[in-house]
């Protein structure tokens, strides 16, 4: 019977510690696409979209040079 909390207890921790994370595509006013971690950030102030490539690195790219913004597929993360 304890073996069984303790079993319960772990399943129940990696369930709630296993993440979700939801890729974005954007492509470029070139035809590039670029696949980012997250939704990319437009800041108007200083006229640039920062974004997290599938590397994890952040990036900057110019929101002129961006053309579209769109959601893709959401990933499992073990």
């Amino acid at each position: 019977m304890k073996k069984t909390h303790i079993f319960a207890s772990l399943s129940l921790a990696t369930l709630l510690l296993t993440g979700c994370s939801t890729t974005w595509v954007m492509t470029t006013t070139s035809g590039a696409t670029i696949e980012t971690q997250g939704k990319p950030e437009q800041d108007s102030g200083t006229g640039l979209t920062k974004y997290a490539d599938t590397y994890g690195y952040h990036r900057v790219i110019k929101s002129s040079d961006v053309k579209q913004i769109a959601k893709g597929k959401t990933v499992l993360l073990w």
